[in-house]
């Protein structure tokens, strides 16, 4: 009877001290497992887990933006008529670069084709017209992303005729400011703008003096959604061949 109790202790205490070893060596492995770095593929690259974007960084090609601005004429070279105006300015553009991660000192280039429809306050008449602008958008500074637009385009004014430094009703917008966009929803901003600004007929008309200004604007922007990719066209090749039959 001894050796058999013998016999059935010995596997017992074996066993005991089989689930001591698993209980002790496991936890061990898995607390020094989580503290290395993450494993190599293949290749002999770890993998790389980029920081998250900003919300406002996926977006589409398309947007759209409305302003309202108020333009003033300036003493360079000389104020005759002190024309000031109301403009509205609706826009639609192309994000035709976007590299949030570039070394230069802006991440975005933009064409916008913007409209223009005002009123002059005084000395009276009205403008109506279009524009295409260049835009730079630089680096962003928390939900605020600053640019720098530059731009021309023909007008049809009516303010010519109470204006003396204004020859036609032909005329040229050409503008260059500073912007501020602050994303205050994904995709939805507020718009700040100063604009410095030349009107002139481009020598269509003679005399040709044209007057200088500043406008300042507040606006909004609407950044357009990508659009999901379907399952279906995420399986096609990147290039196909087409066949005659």
């Amino acid at each position: 009877m001894l050796t058999i109790k013998k016999l059935l202790i010995a596997p017992s205490i074996l066993l005991l001290l089989c689930l001591i070893c698993i209980g002790v060596v496991i936890p061990a492995y898995c607390r020094n497992a989580s503290n290395q770095p993450p494993a190599l593929s293949a290749a002999g690259i770890r993998p790389y887990h980029a920081t998250p974007e900003p919300f406002w960084t996926e977006h589409g090609r398309l947007t759209f933006g409305f302003q309202l601005g108020y333009g003033l004429e300036n003493n360079i070279p000389h104020d005759i008529s002190h024309i000031n105006m109301v403009i509205a300015q609706p826009q639609i553009g192309i994000i035709a670069w976007d590299s949030p991660h570039s070394r230069l000192p802006f991440e975005r280039f933009e064409l916008i084709n913007e409209g223009i429809v005002g009123n002059s306050l005084h000395p009276g008449g009205r403008l109506f017209g279009t524009s295409l602008l260049l835009r730079l958008g630089f680096k962003p500074v928390g939900r605020m992303l600053p640019y720098f637009d530059v731009g021309t385009g023909p007008v049809h004014i009516t303010i010519d005729a109470n204006a003396p430094e204004i020859t036609g009703h032909t005329q040229f917008l050409s503008q260059g400011g500073v912007g501020l966009q602050y994303f205050f929803k994904p995709q939805r901003a507020l718009v700040f703008e100063y604009r410095y600004f030349h009107m002139s007929n481009a020598g269509i008309a003679q005399p040709n003096h044209g007057f200088n200004g500043s406008m300042v604007t507040i606006g909004f922007r609407w950044l357009r959604r990508p659009h999901p990719r379907r399952t279906a066209d995420s399986h096609r090749p990147a290039f196909r061949f087409l066949h005659p039959w």
